[in-house]
């Protein structure tokens, strides 16, 4: 089932102004946090990476909906010339608060993921039947695809400095990525630059619009953004290089999407400080459908991207773009 019929994810916290330090989440944030008392109320650990080969890119979020007693799964694999393949489950079974170590079991599904040490690695396993796309946005339409046997043994370990929100409980951590994929027979040895993040809160994918980046230069740059169309100026985010992390104060974002619901053409992502504007490419999407019970909708185009700097650099990371379409 393409169509998501939940309510999740995370309202947009509100822009600070002035230089401050660059919070830091703590190790304790790891695992699940005590529930509020919202209906949509969710906790989310999500991982994503694009090869070094950039032949193959990939995401899984693991969001957990304890107050509705579910847990929304999601995983994509997608590349340049390759199918996207995704497997979503809107109902999963809400695994045991754990804070180390989270799994869910059903038929057609087994889903792990294990925090091998705080801050610095993140194991995650997969196994199920997901649903192959030659067309993406055919995902957004709610149509199903081919049934291909998914399966991904992968960790993500800490190549960067881990930033916390200020004003939100949510934090982004810049990886490098190891392990296999198989899709099907084909087996795949993955390696390549990645971002993981955990956030909780009361959420509402229908309630604004945004555009979310975790991208990596080819000079150890990386680069985090969030900026929100009626928001002008409004940015979260970072730039980082080795121990230096400037947090970021304004981001604007540019694009134009097309009646499927998808990118077409350029796009821009511009953020400061420091000044850095970025040319987006989509090469490769893993995009959700996502209905609420009360018949909102959104269309939320989730992209394996390359990027291009003014001064020439070149740089490769996964963007989204959410539009609340009623």
């Amino acid at each position: 089932q393409q169509a998501i019929d939940l309510d999740a994810v995370e309202l947009l916290p509100a822009p600070h102004t002035g230089p401050l330090p660059a919070l830091r989440p703590e190790p304790d944030d790891e695992g699940c946090h005590e529930p509020g008392a919202e209906a949509l109320w969710n906790e989310s650990w999500y991982f994503d990476a694009v090869s070094d080969s950039r032949e193959l890119g990939l995401y899984v979020r693991l969001g957990r909906l304890p107050n509705q007693d579910v847990c929304l799964y999601t995983a994509c694999v997608c590349g340049p010339g390759r199918p996207s393949i995704m497997l979503v489950d809107p109902a999963a079974p809400l695994p045991a608060a754990d804070p180390a170590r989270q799994l869910i079991e059903r038929e057609g599904l087994r889903a792990e993921q294990v925090c091998t040490r705080a801050l610095e690695g993140f194991a995650v396993t997969l196994e199920g039947t997901a649903e192959a796309y030659d067309d993406p946005a055919a995902c957004l339409r709610g149509e199903h695809g081919r049934p291909v046997e998914l399966q991904l043994e992968l960790v993500w370990e800490t190549d960067g400095i881990p930033y916390a929100w200020r004003q939100s409980t949510r934090y982004e951590i810049p990886c490098r990525v190891n392990g296999s994929v198989r899709i099907g027979d084909e087996r795949i040895e993955f390696s390549g630059q990645g971002q993981r993040d955990h956030s909780w809160g009361a959420r509402d994918w229908w309630a604004i619009d945004w555009m979310w980046s975790a991208l990596h230069l080819d000079d150890g740059t990386h680069t985090h953004a969030v900026g929100v169309p009626q928001m002008p100026g409004y940015g979260v985010g970072y730039v980082q290089r080795g121990q230096e992390l400037t947090e970021i104060a304004s981001v604007t974002a540019e694009e134009q999407i097309g009646a499927d619901g998808l990118v077409h053409g350029a796009a821009t992502i511009s953020s400061a400080p420091p000044a850095l504007r970025l040319e987006v490419e989509p090469l490769a999407w893993g995009p959700l459908r996502l209905e609420a019970p009360d018949g909102r909708l959104s269309l939320f185009g989730r992209a394996m991207c390359r990027v291009h700097a003014e001064d020439g650099r070149e740089g490769y990371g996964w963007v989204e773009w959410n539009r609340v379409q009623r």
